[in-house]
């Protein structure tokens, strides 16, 4: 699979030279644990998010809900974080329409790079994503958006992010969302 290609201000890079890069001065330092599964069941409105690749973590009601509704819930397990989101869908949006509503507008987030510096990928009829990093001077932070819509009105965000100095990181991530689903009812 190719993954797209980071732009930074002096030189464009790829995801793994960029881990290279880290790692041949000096800012490698330890491999993250794989886990079991991370899953979260949410019933209004009614969804099932499974990421096998991440952690199982406590999601707490997320800190903004009340002032943005649509912020629902957050947690973290170091070095993880995931955020779930349920924005309103116009009458009809289908998993694919609210994917690419929600891809088209992540360039006016900070930090998110450039369209072409974005993986997108359909996992299956319900379930779409969107990968990227963002390089740091002391670490990179990986990104992964899965994307769904219910069936009453809502699309769905999953937003998780990883923090890491380790080469060995970034194939288990960029590959691990490709068994990542949300199931709707």
């Amino acid at each position: 699979m190719h993954w797209p290609i980071l732009k930074s201000k002096k030189n464009p890079v790829t995801n793994k030279n960029l881990i290279i890069l880290l790692a041949s001065i000096g800012l490698i330092q330890t491999n993250v644990c794989r886990s079991e599964g991370f899953e979260f069941e949410e019933n209004s409105p009614k969804f099932k998010v499974t990421i096998p690749n991440l952690p199982q973590m406590k999601m707490e009601v997320h800190p903004l809900h009340v002032s943005q509704p649509y912020l629902r819930y957050m947690g973290g397990v170091s070095p993880y974080t995931i955020s779930i989101m349920t924005p309103t869908a116009d009458k009809g949006m289908a998993p694919l329409d609210c994917a690419s509503s929600i891809i088209s507008k992540l360039t006016e987030r900070p930090g998110v790079p450039k369209q072409e510096s974005i993986y997108k990928a359909k996992i299956d009829d319900t379930t779409f994503i969107a990968l990227y990093a963002i390089p740091n001077d002391e670490f990179v932070q990986f990104n992964s958006h899965v994307l769904s819509a219910t069936n009453d009105g809502h699309c769905i965000e999953v937003h998780a992010s990883m923090l890491s100095t380790s080469k060995e990181d970034i194939d288990p991530w960029f590959g691990g969302f490709s068994k990542a689903h949300i199931q709707v009812n």
